[in-house]
C-alpha cells in the first residue's frame, strides 16, 4: 500500500530519481531477506515463526522482548495502511466522512479474514498483483501512446511530457532541483537514508517470516529475490510514470493540481488515473486499493494471530505439558537419546510419528468414516502414545479459527480511533512510518545476527535491542531539538535527524551483541541444535525434506540430522541467497546511479530512461502473472494425476488424507499462508 500511493510523491520531492530511490529502499531489502530466509530455514526448518526459533536458542526474556518488537511493528504497518487507505478514498468518494471510511476498511479487512479464510489470502493476492500491474500498464499507453487520441490528454508520447516537464517553473521539494535532474546531494542523501529506513519494517515484521515458514530454502531465496525485483517494477514503472505524468498534467494547465498536504498524503496516483482514464479510473482506483487493504491488512492479521497462538497461547497459557522439560519426549516423558546415556536405551524416548504409527492410521480411517456418514460426535483416539497430543491439537485448532475471528474484531474499535486521530492530524502513511522507524531499526540487527551467528548469546541480543532502542531515540531527539524550529514533527521526520537516529540505533545494537556475546561467550554448536529440535511429534519436519538432504524419516519423530548437515546441504543455495544481492546491491546503489547522473536529463536521456522503467515493469509483470498461474495448473494436474493413480489401485493399503492431516494443515497455514513469499506490494 505504501508503494501504491507513496512512491509517485516521491518524484515531486525528489526529481525523476525519487521514485528509483524510493524502489531500492523496499526492494532491496526483500532481496537482501532471502539470505535470512534461507538461514532460518536451514537452522529452524520445523519453526512456525520467527519467535519460536528465539525462544528455543535464547529462553523467555529475549522471546518476549521481540514479542513486542514484532507486534508492534505489525501494528504500525496496519495502522499506517488504513490511514494512507482512508485518505485516498475519501479523494475519490466525494463527501465521504474520512471516520466512516476506516471504519469501512476495518470491517472490509476483518469481513474478507473472517469469511475469505486462510486459503482465500493467496488468491485475493494474485488477483491484486494482476490489477495492479494492468493498471499500471493501461495507465502507461495512456500516457505515453494515447491510442484514444483523447484531446483533452496533452501527453502522448515521451517529447510531449519531456517538453511540458521541462518548461514547469517549479522545482522539486526537497532537492530544490529540476525534475529532471539525477543524482543531485540530496538525492543521494535521501537514497541512502531510503536504504536504511525500510530494514526494520522488513526484517521485524512477522508477515514476512510467514513467507519464509512456507517455503523451503530453495523456494524461498528464489521467491525473495524474484520478489524484490517486482517490488522495484512496481515503484520504477508506476512511480515514474504517475509522478512525471503529474508534473506534466500540471504544467499543461499553469498550476498544480494537488496542493503540498495532498501531495504527501500519496494522492498523485489517484489523482493521475481520475484525470487520464476519467470515471473508469476512479473505479479502477478504488477497486485497487479495497484489493490492497484487503490483502496486506489480512496477512497482518494473520501474522498477529501467529504470534498470539505460537508464542503466547501454546508455550505459555496453554502448553500440552507445563512441566516438559528441556531434551525430553513431550509424548512419553522420558529423555532424548545422547552418546551419554546410549547404555541406559530403556529409559530413553522410542516414540515415532504419526506417519508411522498403525495404530493413528486405525484411528484416521475410523473418524474418516464416521465423519462421512455425518456422525458430529467422532470416535475418540485409541492410540496410547499419540492421543492425547491429537486431542490436543484438535483443540489448538479451535482455538486458532477464533483467534483469527477475535483478532479481526479487535482491530475494528482499536485502529478505528486511531486511524481517525491520525488523519484530524493530518499525518499520512509515511509519516507515521517516519515517526516509529527507529524502534523498528533497533531491532533488525540483533534479530540477523541470532540468525546468521552461532556466538550470539541471550544477553548480547536483549542488551544490543535495549541500548540501540534508546540511544536511536536520544539521537534522534537531540538532532530534532537543535533544528532552527526546535522539535518539531518537521523536523523529527527530516531526512538528517531520521538517518542519524537510524545509524545510531543499527550500530550501537550490533556492537553490543557482538560485544556482549563475546564476553559472556556461551555453547555455539547447542545453538543450532535447540533450533533444529523444534518439531511437531505428530508431522516431523524431516518428513519434508526427505529428498533434499538424502535421509529418511527414523523409527523416533526425534531422530534428526545434525546442523551441519543441512547446512552442507543448502550451502549452494546460501551462497547464491548472499552473493546475488550483495552483487544487486552495489550496482543498483553505486554503480547505475553514477552511470546515469545528470545535473538535466537530455530528451534522449529521459526517453531511455522511461523505457528502462517500462520495460522493467512489463517482464515484472509477465513473472507476477504467468509463474503463479503455471504453477497452480502444474499442481492441478500433479493432484488429478495422483487421485487417478489412487483410484486404479484401490488395493493399496495406503489411507489417503486422514482428517487430523488435514487439520494440521488447516493449523500450519497460519503460518504458511502461501507457497510463495508475500506479495511484492506489501
Amino acid at each position: 500500500m505504501a508503494t501504491l500511493l507513496g512512491s509517485s510523491s516521491m518524484v515531486l520531492q525528489y526529481g525523476v530519481s525519487g521514485s528509483y530511490w524510493y524502489a531500492i529502499g523496499g526492494g532491496i531489502h526483500l532481496i537482501i531477506f532471502a539470505f535470512l530466509s534461507v538461514t532460518f530455514k536451514t537452522k529452524a526448518p520445523g519453526a512456525k515463526t520467527i519467535l519460536q526459533f528465539i525462544r528455543a536458542r535464547f529462553g523467555t526474556e529475549a522471546h518476549i522482548l521481540y514479542m513486542i518488537y514484532c507486534l508492534f511493528c505489525n501494528f504500525v504497518v496496519f495502522a499506517g495502511l488504513l490511514v494512507d487507505a482512508t485518505q485516498a478514498i475519501d479523494l475519490l468518494v466525494q463527501d465521504l466522512m474520512p471516520e466512516f471510511s476506516s471504519m469501512l476498511l476495518a470491517l472490509l479487512i476483518g469481513g474478507y479474514t473472517i469469511v475469505g479464510g486462510l486459503g482465500g489470502t493467496f488468491y485475493v493476492s494474485y488477483l491484486n498483483s494482476m490489477f495492479l500491474f494492468t493498471l499500471i500498464i493501461i495507465l502507461q499507453v495512456v500516457v505515453y501512446l494515447n491510442p484514444a487520441e483523447d484531446q483533452s490528454n496533452p501527453l502522448g508520447n515521451t517529447t510531449k511530457m519531456y517538453e511540458l516537464v521541462d518548461c514547469w517553473d517549479q522545482r522539486s521539494v526537497f532537492t530544490n532541483s529540476s525534475f529532471m535532474s539525477f543524482g543531485a546531494p540530496n538525492e543521494w542523501k535521501f537514497g541512502f537514508n531510503n536504504f536504511f529506513y525500510f530494514f526494520g519494517f522488513i526484517i521485524i515484521d512477522q508477515s514476512n517470516w510467514q513467507g519464509s515458514v512456507a517455503s523451503k530454502p530453495a523456494s524461498g531465496a528464489v521467491g525473495f529475490i524474484a520478489g524484490g525485483l517486482c517490488w522495484m517494477a512496481i515503484s520504477m514503472g508506476l512511480a515514474t510514470t504517475s509522478g512525471m505524468a503529474f508534473v506534466a498534467l500540471s504544467s499543461a494547465q499553469g498550476y498544480p493540481i494537488l496542493s503540498d498536504e495532498e501531495i504527501n498524503a500519496g494522492l498523485v496516483f489517484p489523482t493521475v488515473a481520475q484525470t487520464l482514464l476519467g470515471t473508469s479510473g476512479t473505479y479502477l482506483m478504488l477497486a485497487l486499493i479495497l484489493l490492497a487493504v484487503m490483502s496486506t491488512g489480512s496477512g497482518q492479521v494473520i501474522a498477529i494471530a501467529s504470534i498470539i497462538i505460537y508464542d503466547i497461547y501454546q508455550p505459555y497459557i496453554q502448553p500440552f505439558k507445563k512441566d516438559a522439560k528441556e531434551n525430553h519426549c513431550l509424548l512419553c516423558d522420558l529423555a532424548f537419546e545422547t552418546k551419554k546415556n546410549d547404555a541406559f536405551k530403556e529409559d530413553t524416548c522410542d516414540c515415532g510419528s504419526m506417519r508411522r504409527c498403525r495404530e493413528c492410521r486405525s484411528d484416521d480411517k475410523v473418524r474418516a468414516i464416521a465423519e462421512n456418514d455425518g456422525q458430529l460426535n467422532l470416535p475418540h483416539y485409541t492410540c496410547i502414545i499419540h492421543k492425547d497430543f491429537r486431542v490436543y491439537q484438535d483443540k489448538l485448532l479451535k482455538f486458532a479459527n477464533w483467534c483469527v475471528v477475535v483478532t479481526t474484531i479487535i482491530t475494528v474499535p482499536v485502529i478505528w480511533p486511531l486511524t481517525s486521530l491520525a488523519n484530524n492530524l493530518d499525518l499520512d502513511l509515511i509519516t507515521v512510518f517516519k515517526l516509529f522507524v527507529i524502534p523498528v531499526n533497533s531491532g533488525w540487527v540483533p534479530l540477523s545476527l541470532a540468525i546468521i551467528w552461532s556466538g550470539a548469546t541471550a544477553l548480547g541480543i536483549i542488551a544490543g535491542s535495549v541500548s540501540g532502542l534508546i540511544m536511536g531515540i536520544l539521537v534522534w531527539l537531540v538532532a530534532s531539538s537543535s533544528h532552527a524550529d526546535g522539535l518539531t514533527l518537521a523536523s523529527s521526520t527530516g531526512t538528517d535527524t531520521l538517518l542519524a537516529g537510524n545509524i545510531t540505533a543499527m550500530l550501537v545494537s550490533g556492537l553490543v551483541v557482538i560485544i556482549v556475546s563475546k564476553v559472556k561467550g556461551g555453547d555455539e554448536k547447542l545453538g543450532w541444535k535447540k533450533t533444529l529440535s523444534i518439531n511437531n511429534p505428530l508431522t516431523p519436519w524431516i518428513a519434508n525434506y526427505e529428498s533434499e538432504l538424502k535421509v529418511q524419516e527414523g523409527l523416533r519423530y526425534s531422530d534428526l540430522p545434525d546442523a551441519s548437515h543441512v547446512i552442507k546441504t543448502y550451502k549452494t543455495w546460501s551462497y547464491f541467497s548472499i552473493g546475488l544481492p550483495l552483487g544487486l546491491v552495489g550496482i543498483f546503489m553505486i554503480v547505475l546511479p553514477l552511470s546515469i547522473t545528470s545535473t538535466h536529463f537530455s530528451l534522449s536521456d529521459f526517453s531511455g530512461w522511461m523505457s528502462f522503467c517500462n520495460t522493467w515493469t512489463i517482464l515484472a509483470a509477465i513473472w507476477v502473472i504467468l509463474i503463479p498461474l503455471g504453477q497452480q495448473i502444474y499442481q492441478v494436474y500433479m493432484e488429478v494425476s495422483k487421485n487417478a493413480k489412487v483410484a486404479s489401485t484401490s488395493s493399496s493399503p495406503i489411507i489417503n488424507i486422514s482428517s487430523l492431516s488435514n487439520k494440521l494443515e488447516q493449523l500450519d497455514s497460519l503460518s504458511e499462508t502461501s507457497e510463495t513469499p508475500p506479495p511484492p506490494w506489501q
